[in-house]
């Protein structure tokens, strides 16, 4: 790799977060890099020390679980820096290394094994504002639980719906296996550039999933409802008054991950982490059949 820093960035919630933080450090260091570590803070301060450490660096290495990669993927998708994510917990769909195998891992990107794998944004503007990026989805819903709102939603200029819903999400393809797929959406491969439109708990209207091209230029408009929120990536907050229109399209940014493990490694995690095959399941065992008399 052509520059000499790393960062690194840790949940500070998540026991031996911390630990791991360090010591991949100390991995970094025998690599020749200098390393950067810093817990990753929710104030406005944090993220922007953050993308200027990012900035013209090799790597950014995140350690926690999938939240702490989308909260740092902003910075990521900014400047360009790929991500190798180290997952504490036990579900990640964004992280590469777990623990035990965190330095070893860490050693052969550093030495240039593995791949780069781009992840494609969503981004949403409301009215003429300033674009927002999400590498999971932009979401529109109500402040208050239980309360609906109605949202148009138009696809290149035609209206083809009108949801009365808790909410309305926009998901990309990292997305797919997130807010969406608890709620029966489809599952996307993670180089995908498409968008997936979906209610939450529509009322009276149909809750079937639109996959669209990323170019799709799609408009949210709050028909009914206050206090209604853009919520992007489940981070930030916009508050979205009624009459209000949020355009939402693929964003140019990409979010780049260093991997490891082949393109194919994406299915067997999805397949293992969902449940979908039993732990004592062999594709082309003879089915045992009862026997006639």
């Amino acid at each position: 790799m052509s520059a000499r820093r790393v960062v690194v960035c840790y949940h500070p919630g998540i026991a031996g977060a911390r630990g791991m933080a360090e010591s991949i450090a100390d991995q970094v260091r025998l690599d020749g890099c200098e390393p950067w570590v810093a817990p990753l803070g929710t104030e406005e301060g944090a993220a922007v020390e953050l993308a200027a450490q990012t900035a013209g660096a090799a790597l950014l290495v995140c350690v926690g679980g999938d939240g702490t990669v989308l909260r740092a993927s902003e910075a990521a998708s900014a400047a360009g820096t790929p991500i190798f994510g180290v997952r504490m917990g036990r579900l990640g769909f964004l992280t590469e290394a777990t623990p035990p195998d965190a330095q070893a891992a860490l050693a052969r990107v550093l030495a240039g094994v593995g791949r780069v794998e781009e992840r494609a944004l969503v981004q949403a503007r409301i009215d003429d504002g300033e674009p927002l990026h999400a590498l999971n989805d932009v979401v529109i819903g109500r402040r208050t639980l239980g309360r609906t709102i109605s949202v148009g939603a138009s696809l290149d200029g035609v209206l083809v719906a009108e949801y009365r819903a808790d909410a309305v999400i926009v998901a990309t393809a990292t997305g797919s296996t997130g807010y969406t797929l608890s709620i029966g959406g489809p599952v996307l491969t993670p180089t995908s550039s498409e968008l997936i439109l979906m209610p939450l708990a529509p009322h009276l209207t149909s809750h079937n999933p639109l996959v669209l091209p990323g170019e799709t230029q799609i408009s949210l408009q709050v028909v009914r409802g206050e206090d209604a929120l853009l919520v992007v990536d489940g981070v930030h907050e916009h508050p979205i008054e009624s009459g209000q229109v949020v355009s939402v399209t693929g964003s140019p940014r990409r979010v780049r991950f260093a991997r490891l493990g082949d393109a194919g490694q994406f299915y067997a995690n999805v397949a293992d982490r969902l449940g979908w095959l039993r732990s004592d399941h062999t594709l082309g065992s003879p089915l045992e059949l009862p026997r006639l008399e």
